[in-house]
C-alpha cells in the first residue's frame, strides 16, 4: 500500500515537472494572445469573401437607391461585427483562465503579459486586403442613380433654406423666409428640365406659420446627385414671394393720408384683435414710378409709411390686408 502511495506521489511529482517545462509565463501569453489575434483576422477575411459577393453580383441586387447599397454594406459589416465579438469574448474567458495562474506571482505575472502585448502587437492585422474592394464597391455605388426628386422629396429638402424677396417687393430689403418643419402647406412642381447631370426645377410652394397668413412663392430648384447619396439641392433662386389674399381682413384696417405738402404719409389703423399686414404701392411725390411696400400693424395698433424724413406719398394703392 505504501509502494502504491509512494509511486503516486512520483507520478505527480512527474507530471507536474512535465507541466512547468512545457508551460512558461512566456508561451502562455502567447497562447493567450493568439485567438484575439485569429478573431481578427477571420473578420477580415469574411468581410473580403462577402465585400466579394457583392461586386460580384452587384446588379442581381437591384439596388435603386445609393443608400440602399450602405444599408447593405452597414448589414454585412453588422453580422461581422457580432460574430468578432462573440469570438473576442471567448478569447477573454480563454485570456482569464491562463492569465489566472500567475495573478499571485508579480515576476511570472510581468513576464505573461509582456508575451501577450508582445505576440498581438507583432501579429496585429490590418484591413487593407479589403481596401481595393471597398474602393470598387464605391464605383459601383455612383452607377445607381435614384428616382428624380418629386414634390414629396422637395418639400423635405426645402426645410431649412431660405425664400428671399427680390428687388422692388412688398417687404424691406434683406427680408427672408427660413422655412421651418411643417411650414410647407403644398408644392407644386411648374417645370422641370434635365440638364446634363442636373435637375432643374420651377416651383410654387404655399408657405404659412401656425395661425399666420397663407404665401405663395417662386422658386427655381437646382438639384446634382455627382457623389451624394441622393439627389440634392445646389441652389435656390428666389423668384417671386405673394401673400394668398382672403379677403377676410379688408375691413380691420382704416388708412388715411396726413400731412402737409412734401411730407406726406399714410396711417394705418387697426381695429381687429389679430396682427395685420397691409401691402400695396405708393407713388411718391414728383416721381412717377410706383414703390412697393408693406407694414405690419399690431392687433389695435397703428403704423404708417412715408412722411417726414421719407417719401412723400401722392397717392397709394392696397393690394391686401392679411395676416402676417
Amino acid at each position: 500500500m505504501k509502494f502504491q502511495y509512494n509511486n503516486l506521489v512520483l507520478l505527480n511529482v512527474i507530471l507536474m515537472f512535465f507541466f512547468y517545462a512545457c508551460s512558461s509565463p512566456e508561451s502562455d501569453g502567447k497562447k493567450a494572445a493568439k485567438p484575439f489575434c485569429d478573431c481578427e483576422q477571420n473578420a477580415i477575411d469574411v468581410r473580403h469573401k462577402e465585400y466579394s459577393k457583392l461586386t460580384q453580383k452587384f446588379d442581381s441586387y437591384n439596388f435603386q437607391t445609393r443608400i440602399a447599397v450602405r444599408e447593405k454594406i452597414q448589414e454585412i459589416n453588422e453580422q461581422i461585427t457580432n460574430q468578432l465579438n462573440e469570438c473576442l469574448q471567448k478569447a477573454q474567458d480563454n485570456y482569464r483562465k491562463i492569465s489566472g495562474k500567475y495573478v499571485t506571482n508579480y515576476q511570472r505575472n510581468s513576464q505573461f503579459e509582456y508575451a501577450f502585448s508582445g505576440y498581438r502587437k507583432i501579429n496585429a492585422v490590418t484591413d487593407k486586403k479589403n481596401e481595393p474592394l471597398v474602393s470598387q464597391i464605391n464605383k459601383l455605388m455612383l452607377t445607381v442613380i435614384p428616382a428624380k426628386p418629386n414634390a414629396d422629396k422637395i418639400k423635405h429638402d426645402m426645410i431649412g433654406r431660405r425664400i428671399t424677396e427680390r428687388p422692388n417687393g412688398y417687404r424691406q430689403p434683406g427680408w427672408f423666409w427660413e422655412i421651418k418643419d411643417n411650414e410647407i402647406t403644398d408644392v407644386q412642381i411648374i417645370s422641370e428640365n434635365r440638364q446634363d447631370n442636373d435637375y432643374l426645377f420651377e416651383v410654387r410652394l404655399i408657405l404659412q406659420t401656425e395661425g399666420g397668413g397663407a404665401h405663395e412663392a417662386f422658386v427655381n430648384m437646382t438639384y446634382v446627385l455627382r457623389q451624394y447619396d441622393d439627389w440634392t439641392i445646389d441652389f435656390l433662386e428666389s423668384k417671386e414671394i405673394n401673400i394668398v389674399k382672403t379677403g377676410r381682413f379688408d375691413n380691420c384696417v382704416t388708412i388715411q393720408r396726413k400731412g402737409w405738402s412734401g411730407e406726406w404719409k399714410l396711417e394705418f389703423t387697426n381695429h381687429c384683435d389679430v396682427a395685420l399686414v397691409v401691402g400695396g404701392v405708393l407713388l411718391p411725390q414728383y416721381r412717377e414710378e410706383w414703390i412697393k411696400f408693406s407694414r405690419r400693424i399690431d392687433a389695435n395698433g397703428t403704423n404708417s409709411v412715408g412722411g417726414l424724413f421719407s417719401v412723400s406719398v401722392q397717392d397709394y394703392q392696397i393690394h391686401f390686408i392679411e395676416r402676417p
